[in-house]
């Protein structure tokens, strides 16, 4: 009797599982929203989301290689998929990994709504903002008025157009500004990673991400003038006393950790496999940027076509104090082995090389390296690395980052040149450069002498202003991959799409949907796909944004 029931137990078990199988993904949202996180405080949470929200940034900023090597600041010389937009051709959770941090903030603004926490309901809500912008962005419609509301039996939630996102995020902002400027509630300064409690600080940043979207949406509103004329009169993160929106690292463990140190990467495998993209550097060089200094390693045996300096070493201390020996290496053009290489030699006579965009993966000759066996599986002797600033654990440099405030002046700099707003293009223009050198730690008297060049000052007409303006902007959104993609997306500036190998290649401009959305919220997804032009889930086609 009793094996007669277990078996009948099991059926009747098993039948619910198939019976629930297509809804395990949407029950996830449910059991991830218990009553458990109700317990927590509005400090503690304050600290878990800034911590989730801008490692979540800096990962795709730097970390992960499809965004660092759409944009070109990072080639890899291994598995170089990235190099030529491959990933873009699978379906990319980064979705799901986002929402699972809306669950969060999503419990805390309730929590903090039932405990009359303004202040903090404000914060929160920028974090929402930011998150599920961030969604849209890179898929295109997506769950919004629906999304989050597994407890109130919502498990298949309707895609919203991506207009009515934006229309709804930019609302959202309007009341989070307005709840920080009136909430009585003070923020701690032990909890807030970001601004210390300066509430200030986090009206500012609010208003600043307003910006952000009405500069990517503004080809879509008629009045994107005046809409960004009001924001630009606002606090915003413009001043340079404003800190950043951005974290530092503590360094003691792998999540606390910048991604390149040895808490993460516990050898220089991973290292090594990443080098500086030749677009970013040949242009940094033409300007004399210094930032090159900072960001890159010098070769450790570039070419010369002089012979007296074959086998001539130098050493090289970079701004951080990091330590360099490079040797020179003559182009022998009677080594036969070096004479094959010439195809290939790109940059002699420089301390400072990038591998050629969209390489192939395993590529080791990159810039004529022909001694492969003494390279090793991921080594190369005529491209710079990365400096060893980015092997640290923590650093005051590095940063996990969500906004800049050079970002926000580049931002008015392209909306003054395009006559959006009355402010002075140039003088923008200028602060955002001043901004990001400081930020990287260049001298005052150096970015004097950097703005002071020729090759610096904006041309007259629009479009020259224009372009001079994206180009800044990308240099300075190195390590913040996500903007610069989004922008180079928007704007189709600096003019990069056919740099290198990659002239046969079409620029991504979107995620594919994730794999679980066509397989278990199908009717949605559909709704979702009909509005892209054309009518297709692939990385070329257009969303809302583009059309």
């Amino acid at each position: 009797m009793k094996s007669y029931m277990k078996k009948i137990f099991v059926i009747i078990l098993l039948a619910g599982l198939i019976s629930c199988s297509k809804d395990a993904l949407r029950q996830n949202d449910l059991l991830q929203q218990k009553d458990a996180i109700e317990s927590l405080n509005d400090p503690f949470l304050l600290s878990s989301i800034i911590k989730k929200s801008c490692l979540f940034y800096q990962d795709r900023g730097w970390g992960i290689t499809v965004l660092p090597g759409a944009v070109q600041y990072t080639m890899r010389n291994y598995q170089g998929g990235d190099n030529y937009y491959s990933a873009f051709k699978g379906l990319p959770t980064d979705m799901y990994d986002a929402m699972d941090i809306l669950k969060f903030t999503d419990s805390a603004i309730k929590l903090s709504k039932a405990r009359g926490s303004d202040t903090h309901v404000g914060i929160f809500t920028t974090f929402r903002v930011l998150l599920f912008s961030f969604i849209t962005d890179f898929y295109g419609d997506v769950y919004y008025s629906e999304a989050l509301k597994g407890r109130e039996g919502i498990l298949y939630p309707v895609y919203d157009k991506q207009a009515d996102i934006y229309t709804g995020l930019l609302q959202e902002l309007d009341g989070a500004s307005a709840l920080i400027s009136s909430g009585k509630d003070a923020v701690s300064p032990t909890y807030d990673l970001m601004f210390a409690g300066d509430k200030t600080e986090w009206l500012k940043f609010c208003n600043s991400l307003k910006l952000r979207l009405l500069m990517r949406a503004s080809a879509k509103f008629s009045d994107a003038g005046s809409k960004i004329t009001a924001v630009a009169a606002l606090p915003l993160l413009s001043e340079s006393a404003d800190m950043d929106a951005s974290i530092d690292y503590v360094g003691t463990n792998p999540v606390n950790s910048w991604v390149g140190g040895s808490n993460n990467w516990a050898n220089s495998g991973e290292f090594e496999k990443r080098r500086p993209c030749k677009s970013l550097v040949d242009v940094m060089a033409s300007l004399n940027d210094p930032r090159m200094a900072v960001w890159f390693a010098p070769i450790e045996d570039p070419w010369t076509g002089n012979p007296a300096l074959n086998g001539v070493s130098f050493n090289t201390t970079d701004p951080n104090g990091y330590t360099y020996t490079s040797t020179w290496e003559y182009i022998d053009m009677t080594n036969p082995v070096i004479a094959a290489q010439v195809p290939n030699i790109l940059d002699s006579n420089k301390v400072y090389a990038g591998f050629v965009a969209g390489m192939n993966g395993d590529f080791k000759n990159g810039n004529g390296h022909w001694n492969t066996a003494a390279g090793g599986t991921y080594g190369n002797f005529k491209v710079s690395k990365y400096s060893k600033l980015f092997q640290e654990n923590a650093y005051p440099l590095l940063k996990a980052q969500i906004m800049n405030k050079d970002e926000v002046q580049f931002i008015l700099a392209e909306a003054a040149a395009k006559g959006l707003i009355t402010g002075n293009a140039d003088t923008y223009y200028r602060t955002g450069i001043r901004y990001s050198m400081t930020r990287w730690g260049i001298s005052d008297e150096d970015i004097t002498t950097y703005l002071a060049q020729a090759s610096i000052t904006l041309p007259g007409d629009t479009p020259g202003k224009l372009a001079k303006i994206a180009q800044q902007k990308w240099i300075a959104l190195f390590s913040v991959a996500t903007e610069a993609y989004l922008d180079l997306r928007r704007t189709k500036l600096p003019d990069i799409f056919k740099n290198g190998l990659l002239g046969t290649y079409q620029f991504p401009l979107r995620y594919r949907y994730p794999g679980n959305e066509s397989g278990q919220n199908r009717v949605a997804y559909d709704a979702g796909v009909a509005t892209l032009s054309p009518t297709v889930d692939d990385e070329f086609s257009k969303i809302w944004l583009l059309q």
